[in-house]
């Protein structure tokens, strides 16, 4: 136990709060882009999407060019 001395720290409610916070937030991340990469296994071509919002930002421009775009790039079959 003394080897370990210098992790001694003193556990408050704020400290756990803001843990508690990073990991829910690591969590949202992974949960947001987990689907697209299920896609990359199955060996469908897309654009790397953002953490969540994934995509949306690529529709600025509009629908069909957007759609259009991704259909030139990544093939018929995007995600």
């Amino acid at each position: 136990m003394e080897a370990l001395g210098f992790l001694k720290l003193e556990v408050n409610g704020p400290m756990v709060t803001v843990a508690l916070s990073v990991a829910l937030l690591a969590l949202l991340k992974w949960y947001s882009t987990s689907a697209f990469s299920r896609l990359e296994k199955l060996g469908l071509r897309h654009p790397k999407p953002s953490p969540f919002i994934g995509n949306l930002t690529f529709f600025r421009q509009g629908f069909w060019e957007s759609q259009m775009e991704l259909r030139k790039l990544y093939g018929p079959l995007c995600g």
